[in-house]
């Protein structure tokens, strides 16, 4: 029984931190909401991850906030990652030469989530931050991971998680999804061509981590026409960059 209780417990803790991803200032009743936890009870909790750091309480009014100590923790869990290690000089790489945003994102835990971000100067428009999700239909990086998956693995996502539309180049039709996802697989790399925002392009290509598994992926973003000028060059260096990094790569242990 105590062993049960203690993992009740753990897992709202847990849904707690989690649920300030979506929402970052929440009051009490939003927690308890949100959580589906009585107010009391969700006291309780929010005390512990305040004393702990993990979250924090401002005393006027009354919201909390994601602590520091989560920094520190999500920075470790970032710099422990091998293979982010070895594409990291490569962003930079990139991101002088080509003078446009460069995103490397991990799939895990049924999310793509961007663990290195390098943003152009030259950036009109905010881009994406360490620990965003992605969008596995829309984005060139979710596209990459996606089109290396199981099938079944596709179809669950298609029917849980539906592409939604965001601009009028948007693939929502399973069909033409599945096409472009063959396509990536048949040239070795994904766009996404206007389809989360007019007037942006991203090119973005697999990289295979030490278990040969096409776990994360590196993109390079910027306007639709500046991209369009060149988009064989972007190809060609992203291309090198997961030959040299990935698996068998000669950057790799």
């Amino acid at each position: 029984m105590r062993s049960t209780v203690s993992a009740k417990s753990s897992d709202r803790l847990i849904a707690i931190v989690e649920s300030f991803v979506d929402a970052p200032r929440q009051s009490l009743s939003e927690v308890s909401a949100a959580c589906g936890i009585d107010p009391s009870t969700a006291t309780r909790y929010l005390r512990r991850l305040v004393e702990h750091g993990w979250l924090e309480r401002d005393e006027q009014t009354r919201a909390y906030t994601l602590g520091v100590r989560l920094i520190t923790v999500g920075q470790a869990a970032r710099t422990a990652r091998p293979l982010r290690a070895r594409v990291l000089p490569h962003m930079r790489e990139l991101l002088a030469r080509f003078d446009e945003t460069v995103n490397l994102a991990l799939h895990e835990g049924g999310e793509i989530v961007i663990i290195e971000a390098l943003e152009s100067g030259r950036s009109i428009r905010r881009g994406a931050s360490v620990g965003d999700r992605d969008d596995w239909f829309v984005s060139s990086l979710g596209k990459c991971v996606l089109a290396h998956l199981p099938e079944r693995a596709v179809e669950h996502l298609m029917r849980t998680r539906p592409p939604v539309r965001r601009t009028r180049f948007t693939r929502t039709e399973p069909h033409d999804v599945l096409a472009d996802l063959a396509a990536v697989r048949e040239r070795g790399y994904a766009l996404d061509d206007e389809e989360s925002e007019i007037g942006l392009k991203c090119v973005g290509v697999p990289i295979r981590d030490d278990r040969g598994q096409y776990s994360h992926a590196l993109s390079v973003s910027g306007p639709t026409a500046r991209i369009d000028e060149r988009l064989d060059e972007l190809i060609a260096a992203l291309t090198e960059v997961a030959h040299r990094v990935g698996s068998g790569g000669r950057d790799a242990p």
